[in-house]
């Protein structure tokens, strides 16, 4: 008579070790992610995702439902984390840049530690369709979970959908979420500002450019526009940095202003901020905004823009909208001169010294707007081969307690300045010259992030004295 309450007990009990285990798997990825890039769970991470509770759900009573639903909301988690990560504007936007992969070197990206992130995600997957297979009982209680969980954060003031919402949360928490709320959300919003790029409020580059070029018509100037050039938040790092281009033989040639500005999304975000004032996509540009461009306004004075670039111009189609600015593609010669190549592990082409060296050398003939695109601090970074740190730098980090990540990107793009430094120092002609940050570094782990300002990159602004 007892064996049947025991065997029932024995089956709860086993249900439930299924629930937990299936909850588990589910969240696994976004917990361990959050625990590895010691990221703040209140920053869009919930506790629960709702998404993948409902999938389970689903799998529960069609392994084949809920496992296309799981691969979808998985996708989008993953989509939405990496197009925030990367300053992308929008998720579709990220998507859309997977057309450029076959650029890459995408063997940089292979590692131990990438290959047990994957292996341990498909055995989630594996894990969450085969506790769930024929389970229709387990439907309920994880319907049930992803009610509770919303409960908890609408009582919490952090549940943003249906217009619930406080001014503040009660814990510092998301108890529950759901990234395809979130990219639709975001990608609604993209779709409503669908058109053409708007003015910025404060373009302070743009405006120094232009201002400069109106009181000297038909003169030559430059603008460098570095890669992951973000605004360390220590001012010994800022000042470290600053002496790499600012040298005394530098300051005998130009008068020299140190200040920042504002950066919205990615680096083609930050050429339309510095070339054209411009917040926006540059896959959205019309004609009427177009001509805006500090390019185009030139061409009317008889100025000759050229843009260089030590990567392929088929990333991001310059090679399309670049000339729509009035920017000239400067092209590399096949073969011929050797040049220093592949400097950045990732993205492989002309190193950034051909490059500055290239710009410095276009600036030499008057009547020219030459405009210099980095390349070399693109992350991620090569730690395997980086060298040792200056010792005015490496005390610098250690006082400020700047990660060694963020301290090495600070250290290449020293380098990079300083060879700026020299090549302008060889030089005979004296441009006027704007050196600028495209957007902070987009670290993944919130330490090395953190070492930046969030929204802030640096302008070295040059004037001829």
């Amino acid at each position: 008579m007892g064996a049947r309450p025991a065997a029932r007990a024995a089956s709860r009990g086993w249900l439930a070790v299924r629930f937990a285990c299936i909850v588990t798997a589910l969240h696994a990825p976004s917990w361990l992610t959050a625990w590895i890039f010691q990221a703040p769970r209140a920053e869009e991470r919930p506790l629960f995702n709702l998404d993948l509770l409902v999938a389970a759900a689903l799998a529960c009573v069609s392994t084949l439902t809920g496992g296309v639903v799981l691969a979808l909301a998985w996708a989008a988690d993953f989509i939405r984390a990496a197009a925030k990560n990367y300053q992308f504007m929008s998720a579709l936007d990220f998507v859309d840049a997977a057309r450029f992969v076959d650029m890459l070197s995408l063997r940089t990206f292979l590692s131990v530690s990438a290959l047990g992130l994957v292996l341990g995600f498909v055995g989630c997957v594996w894990l969450v369709l085969w506790l769930t297979r024929r389970s229709t009982r387990l439907a309920w209680p994880l319907v049930g979970l992803a009610v509770l969980t919303v409960g908890l954060d609408v009582a919490n003031g952090s549940f943003h959908i249906f217009g619930l919402d406080k001014d503040s949360r009660i814990v510092d928490l998301n108890f529950a979420g759901s990234p395809v709320w979130n990219v639709w959300r975001t990608e609604r919003q993209s779709l409503l500002a669908a058109g053409p790029p708007v003015p910025m409020r404060d373009p302070v580059t743009f405006r120094a450019l232009q201002g400069w070029q109106a009181a000297h018509p038909g003169q030559t100037s430059m603008l460098v526009l570095v890669e992951s050039m973000g605004l360390p938040r220590d001012p010994t790092l800022q000042a470290w940095l600053k002496q790499r281009l600012v040298t005394a033989r530098v300051m005998a040639r130009w008068n020299v202003q140190v200040t920042d500005e504002e950066f919205i999304g990615s680096t083609t975000s930050g050429e339309l901020r510095t070339l054209c004032g411009l917040q926006g996509h540059y896959s959205r540009l019309d004609e009427t905004m177009a001509a805006r461009c500090l390019p185009r306004k030139l061409a009317s004075h008889g100025v000759t823009s050229v843009g260089i670039h030590g990567f392929g111009l088929r990333m991001f189609d310059r090679a399309e909208w670049w000339p729509q600015i009035g920017l000239s593609p400067w092209h590399w010669p096949a073969g011929g001169e050797s040049r220093r190549m592949n400097c950045n592990q990732a993205f492989p082409g002309v190193c950034d010294g051909e490059v500055l060296a290239q710009a410095v050398k276009q600036a030499q003939t008057p009547g020219r707007f030459v405009y210099a695109l980095t390349l070399d601090t693109h992350l991620p970074l090569d730690m395997r081969h980086a060298g040792p740190l200056p010792e005015s730098l490496r005390d610098a980090c250690a006082a400020s307690r700047t990660p060694e990540q963020a301290c090495q990107l600070v250290n290449k793009l020293g380098g990079l300045l300083a060879q700026l430094e020299s090549t302008l120092a060889a030089s005979e002609a004296t441009p006027f010259l704007v050196v600028v940050g495209d957007h902070m570094p987009p670290f993944g782990e919130v330490s090395n992030r953190e070492a930046f300002m969030a929204h802030r990159v640096p302008i070295v602004v040059m004037t001829p004295r």
